[in-house]
């Protein structure tokens, strides 16, 4: 077992050491914007057997993602329609221009309107109710790597390093 915890301790500190030399070695450091009128949206069309009522048009603009690919912010926009969602990442959305009805899986049914907020995690189902246009912004985090996976990818941006 306190082999295990050394090689682990050695793969943490080896990806560590990764990720501030790729710092040192002038990747840009800096943020993202986008105003939803000039983005590159691209068909994103809801499953047919998700849809209960309407055609909805889908889109979607990816505008970011963070370095380790763990989290990506879109934005996202339909017309009128009323859908089942599942989520297949945890999701921060907040809706830019339009409302939504959302009743989730208590029952509950909530009104959002631009600017509100909310969260809904991975694997969670609600039923959207959008009654014209909706545009939202959305951030998806997908699950953190196993320790291995996290390691293996660390361990090969440590070999770039070293041969860069």
């Amino acid at each position: 077992m306190r082999k295990i915890a050394i090689v682990a301790a050695l793969l943490l500190a080896a990806g560590a050491y990764a990720e501030i030399r790729i710092h040192e070695q002038g990747r840009p450091i800096s943020g993202t914007t986008i105003k939803p009128g000039i983005a590159a949206f691209s068909p994103s069309p809801i499953p047919a057997d998700w849809v209960v009522s309407g055609s909805p048009v889908t889109e979607v603009a990816e505008v970011s993602q963070t370095h380790d690919g763990s989290a990506h912010v879109y934005l996202w926009r339909t017309t009128a329609s009323t859908f089942r969602w599942t989520h297949q990442a945890d999701e921060i959305i907040t809706i830019l221009d339009g409302d939504v009805f959302i009743t989730g899986a208590d029952g509950e049914r909530r009104h959002l309107t631009a600017g509100d907020v909310a969260h809904f995690p991975i694997g969670s189902v609600q039923l959207w109710e959008v009654p014209t246009n909706l545009l939202k912004s959305a951030i998806l985090k997908h699950r953190s790597p196993t320790l291995v996976e996290a390691s293996m990818r660390w361990m090969r941006r440590a070999r770039v390093l070293v041969a860069g």
